[in-house]
């Protein structure tokens, strides 16, 4: 007979492999390469996700007197990486998705260090105790995200053209995912003699609250560190949302029968808390202006649509509207931030902005033209100095 649970643990393996390919198969090595030397961005993820949630799960334990065997398991969630479906999230909120890959990939990594290390520290401070982990578990992921990230880059970089249909790819890899977790952690949690009901206000805010301020403190410190709005998104998502899936594998291994059926209900009940948190913050940074999709756009289109820098949109080519009569000569410039600053007398600039690049359309005669959007525009209508004269090269 078939072990269900190993089947699950060999899907949910699969499909977190397939969903990475797919995420990081959306970017490329060029954008990938960009973003692990954005040193602001990737250090500010990592202190966030190994500095700042695990002292999160510290206090609440210690602010709310949440019992020892929740406390054990609310520290392994706070300490654990986020994996794969952190940047399956960046992607469905278009926030940066390549700096996402590169904080999955980086964090994976250091995890094997700091996830150990901090579980040691806090456990020791609040009760003087060692957890055992299960090092195969950890191990195993870890290969599946460097394994998933590498293959992923190499499809990218080969095949730029599919980049959508690797983005589409993705997102089969992480609703699988999700409903393997959801039947897996269903027959883990089946047994459990624990009334959910019984356990106090303190239990359900305490377990919640590392996740809510991990978030709101991580994109505060984001910004005051000036990272863009998509980066401080992806650092947001990159800090609250961790792997409870390798949390519900440690308690399994680590607490006998009737206390692991009990201490599985943390990584249950956060992993609820962590996707109906970061689904309001993903709507609530749309509508802001801090993600990659202009909030013109419906929902619809900004969920199902790829509007990552260096993907080309789907209406690209498309004219929303008819042209003018008489259409103005237009120059589009590169142009630095002071630029969008300059003086009026002349004509009109619409400055679009795509993260890495600006650029000046510039109206010669002061006629409309339509928005020329590339990835994420932020337009903004402003009149323009010092015009070139129609036919000479653009200041």
């Amino acid at each position: 007979m078939v072990d269900q649970a190993r089947l699950n643990a060999v899907l949910s393996n699969v499909f977190l492999f397939i969903l990475i390919v797919g995420m990081a198969g959306t970017t490329d090595l060029k954008g990938f390469r960009t973003q692990i030397r954005n040193a602001r961005a990737i250090g500010t993820g990592l202190a966030c996700q190994f500095l700042l949630l695990p002292f999160l799960g510290f206090s609440a334990i210690k602010l709310f007197n949440i019992e020892r065997i929740f406390g054990v398991m609310l520290l392994i969630v706070t300490s654990s990486p986020g994996g794969g479906f952190s940047g399956w999230w960046c992607s469905l909120c278009n926030a940066d998705l390549a700096l996402s890959v590169a904080m999955t990939t980086i964090s994976t990594l250091f995890s094997v260090a700091l996830l150990p290390l901090n579980i040691f520290i806090y456990v020791q401070a609040l009760y003087g105790l060692s957890v055992p982990l299960n090092w195969g578990g950890i191990m195993t992921s870890v290969a599946v995200v460097i394994g998933g990230v590498i293959t992923g880059l190499a499809c990218g970089t080969l095949f730029p053209a599919y980049k959508r249909w690797f983005n589409r790819l993705g997102t089969v890899g992480g609703v699988a995912n999700i409903i393997i977790g959801i039947t897996a952690a269903t027959a883990s949690g089946g047994s459990s003699s624990q009334n959910v009901l019984s356990l106090g206000w303190r239990w359900y805010v305490g377990i919640a609250a590392p996740c809510v301020l991990g978030l709101i403190v991580a994109y505060l410190i984001a910004r005051m560190l000036r990272c863009s709005g998509p980066e401080s998104v992806a650092i947001c998502i990159e800090c609250c949302y961790q792997n409870t899936a390798l949390a519900i594998a440690v308690a399994v291994s680590v607490f006998p029968g009737d206390q692991a059926s009990r201490a599985i209900l943390v990584p249950l009940y956060y992993g609820i808390v962590e996707i109906c948190l970061i689904a309001v913050f993903a709507l609530a940074a749309w509508q802001l202006n801090w993600t990659l999709a202009p909030r013109t756009d419906s929902l619809l289109k900004c969920v199902s649509g790829n509007y990552q820098i260096g993907v080309e949109p789907e209406d690209a080519h498309s004219v929303d509207a008819a042209p003018p009569a008489a259409p103005s000569p237009v120059v589009m410039t590169p142009f630095s931030g002071e630029d969008a600053n300059d003086g009026i007398s002349n004509g009109k600039k619409s400055v679009a902005s795509t993260g890495s690049t600006s650029w000046v359309r510039r109206t010669l005669t002061g006629g409309a033209a339509p928005i020329i959007r590339h990835g994420h525009a932020a337009e903004v209508e402003r009149p323009l100095a010092n015009v070139a004269p129609v036919g000479s090269a653009a200041p």
